[in-house]
């Protein structure tokens, strides 16, 4: 990570061990003095003890951070360990070497992607024609400019003779997407300005003669517009850069708020009708459909669809022909359903196949004349199923039971698929699917051997949390690992939006395995495990059940003998840590040290500061009702540290160009941390001063951000 380098006297003075596992400190932190914000909330007194780092253009505020950070690089040069696990880093990531990612395909089967070219330490794009061997280099972003400039983004036209190419936007909100030509291998004049692809991608239009996106008027941090009155339009290959024509959202026919994100989803070059969505945090939109036609002369037509109330997924719908095929979210494990455009009846669709409370339906993609879905058994155990014209269902059987799996290459114009697939322990594999089902290796991946880890397994278990809820934990160790005290376990936690904690293969994490430590993924309710149920019963004045569910967790692992008190690290990000905070202020005891990246540790904060840009209220509530009002409070790990205790090692990773969640959430809980400890533990705080909410860092940055978190939870561990 590029960091700003400001040297400072007295802050630190630590002596590592020989063994490099303990240290004796003495911590003198930055000083800033309180500035406490009083206010009352239907009843309950809220102090905001560091109001004044709210302040982020001011000059002391800024030092004072830049000074938080100084300290943070000084631990980590000090720190051995730091260049231990680095070193193991990039062998274990190195013999990726050159890999593969950002896979696109286009309609006629032919791919184009990112290969990372050590030499130049960037990632050029290929293309490679379908069926065939032969890779063909398309563009070398090194040569684009006199400034390197990193591919964050990628869209092939329908037709493949184009492909959108967006560029790391590094401390900007938006980004610049430029087209380039597939047959002539050059760059077209057209350029697109004022859009982030993390809220709305590039929709090609079915004839590729454009593209729909989503436009933010305003991206500047200290406009109080920021993120608003964002509006879809369309932009025509050729045509001046700066002529935009509004489609959807520029007018308040549609009552679209203007916190919200009115984007558009076309599926293929078949579509004739295009479905537009009002936005927001969450997983369940207002949504309108038009047609295409009628979009394309600048008139949409548009009409309301489904709403959010109807429970059906955002990102599950598909049209093909006349019919609407989507995902919607039952108490019972989710639903395929299909409606006609025509004439749709959300109250009483045709149900193609459901899941259930173990086993939900978590994805599904349409081809030409199947529908493949996905049902994930408590978020970690993958089955396949193909659906036919007669509606007639099979259980397809892959190579190995994934504990992730995703497809790809579908389209309604044609039967092509493919699904790649990992766990915690087998690594990513990508393959394709005929039309009988059968799976062979899509070989355009180079997935290395890791023989290190073939002894190492995974394993479900049932915890029973607070209120007797049944909650997933998986774990990931050695095979023949003994039940023992001495066993270091480092948790990733999350619980929230509805995301299942999936398993993933990262030689990083299993690493630590390979050390002798234990993986620990607790499934907390705020998750997606358990279908939508599961994810209500963690959100707003039921978010406690989150950190109840994770506290319940890491007891079990100590009571079981998996552990012990003092050798438990927990590590989160973005929204886990309202999870992972939480937890530590009621139980600080039960964990060594507490790490999260890019994390959200005053949500209250953010729902009453005036220039809140987010619709985040959705997942955890509002000031403006006083239940809602009352869960945010009692939520925020800031407000809710306490003086005098003896919490764990802290080591919280901001982004100062974090478009989600301003510095100061993490710088406040800093501060009042280091004030309130009475521990001899570090509590620091590492910021990056590059990246944003999405960490685009190089693969450089990526692997000494591990290392550092890594090392943090070894060095921090108490014998």
């Amino acid at each position: 990570m590029a960091r700003p380098t400001l040297l400072f006297c007295g802050l630190l003075s630590f002596l590592l061990s020989c063994g490099e596992r303990k240290h004796i400190a003495i911590w003198e932190y930055p000083e800033i003095s309180p500035s406490p914000e009083v206010q009352d909330y239907f009843g309950t007194t809220v102090i905001d003890s560091y109001h004044n780092l709210t302040d982020l253009e001011d000059s002391l505020v800024q030092n004072w951070f830049k000074t938080q950070d100084s300290l943070a690089e000084t631990y980590f040069l000090n720190n051995d360990l730091t260049t231990q696990f680095k070193n193991r880093f990039h062998e274990l990531e190195g013999r990726t070497s050159g890999e593969v990612r950002m896979i696109r395909t286009d309609e006629k089967g032919n791919y184009y992607y990112l290969r990372y070219d050590e030499d130049k330490d960037t990632d050029v794009l290929f293309y490679r024609e379908k069926g065939g061997n032969l890779e063909t280099e398309l563009f070398d972003p090194s040569s684009y400019t006199n400034e390197k400039q990193n591919i964050s983004y990628l869209e092939p036209s329908y037709d493949g003779t184009k492909i959108a190419i967006g560029f790391d936007p590094q401390e900007e909100f938006t980004s610049t997407i430029a087209i380039y030509d597939v047959i002539n291998k050059k760059f077209l004049k057209d350029k697109i300005t004022h859009i982030n692809p993390d809220f709305g991608e590039i929709e090609w239009l079915p004839d590729n003669s454009g593209v729909i996106y989503l436009y933010f008027p305003f991206v500047e941090k200290s406009d109080p517009k920021y993120k608003k009155h964002s509006f879809s339009v369309v932009y025509y290959l050729g045509d001046n850069p700066e002529k935009r024509t509004p489609i959807f959202g520029w007018d308040k026919t549609l009552e679209i708020a203007s916190d919200y994100y009115p984007k558009v989803k076309i599926g293929s070059s078949l579509d004739s009708y295009i479905v537009g969505y009002a936005a927001k945090s969450g997983i369940f939109y207002d949504s309108f459909i038009a047609k295409i036609t009628d979009v394309k002369l600048g008139k949409p037509n548009w009409k309301p669809f489904f709403k959010a109330s109807d429970k059906i997924y955002y990102n599950q719908g598909e049209i093909r022909e006349q019919y609407f095929i989507y995902r919607r979210a039952t108490p019972n494990g989710n639903e395929l359903c299909q409606v006609e455009i025509g004439n749709p009846n959300f109250n009483n669709p045709l149900i193609l196949a459901t899941g259930s409370r173990e086993n939900p339906i978590t994805q599904f993609e349409v081809t030409k004349d199947h529908i493949y879905f996905v049902r994930e058994k408590f978020g970690v155990e993958i089955s396949i199923f193909k659906i036919d014209n007669q509606v007639n269902i099979t259980q397809l059987s892959p190579p190995f039971v994934p504990g992730y799996a995703s497809f790809f290459g579908e389209s309604v114009a044609h039967n092509n698929i493919g699904i790649g697939m990992d766990g915690w322990t087998s690594n990513y594999i990508r393959y394709c699917i005929n039309d009988e089902g059968d799976f062979t290796n899509e070989s355009i991946l180079d997935s290395p051997q890791f023989q290190e880890f073939k002894d190492l397994v995974s394993k479900q278990i049932m915890i029973y949390s607070h209120d007797g809820v049944a909650v997933p934990l998986s774990l990931v160790y050695k095979k023949d690992m003994k039940l023992e005290s001495n066993n270091e376990v480092f948790i990733y936690v999350y619980g929230a939006y509805g995301e299942s904690m999936s398993p993933f293969f990262s030689p990083t994490y299993l690493d630590w395995v390979k050390q002798g430590g234990i993986l620990a993924f607790p499934h907390v309710r705020g998750g997606g495990e358990k279908g939508e149920e599961w994810h209500t019963q963690g959100m707003k004045e039921l978010k406690y059940n989150s950190w109840k569910d994770l506290i319940a967790c890491t007891e079990a692992l100590i009571y079981k003998g998996y552990t012990r008190k003092g050798l438990i690290s927990l590590y989160t990000n973005s929204a886990g840590g309202i999870t992972a905070g939480m937890a530590v202020n009621e139980r600080p005891e039960l964990y060594t040290s507490f790490i999260a990246e890019v994390p959200r540790m005053h949500p209250f904060g953010l729902e009453s500061a005036t220039t809140a840009s987010s619709t985040s209220y959705i997942e955890y509530g509002t000031i403006k009702d006083s239940l809602e009002c009352l869960g945010l409070i009692q939520m925020d790990p800031y407000i809710n540290l306490k003086q005098n205790k003896y919490y764990p090692a802290t080591l919280l990773m901001p982004s100062n160009s974090d478009d989600r969640i301003p510095l100061w959430d993490s710088g406040k809980y800093i501060a009042k941390l280091q004030k309130y400890n009475l521990a001899e533990t570090p509590i620091i705080m590492d910021i990056d001063y590059k990246s944003g909410h999405e960490n685009s860092s190089n693969y450089d940055a990526a692997m000494d951000v591990n290392a550092r978190i890594f090392s943090f939870a070894k060095s921090n561990m108490r014998y």
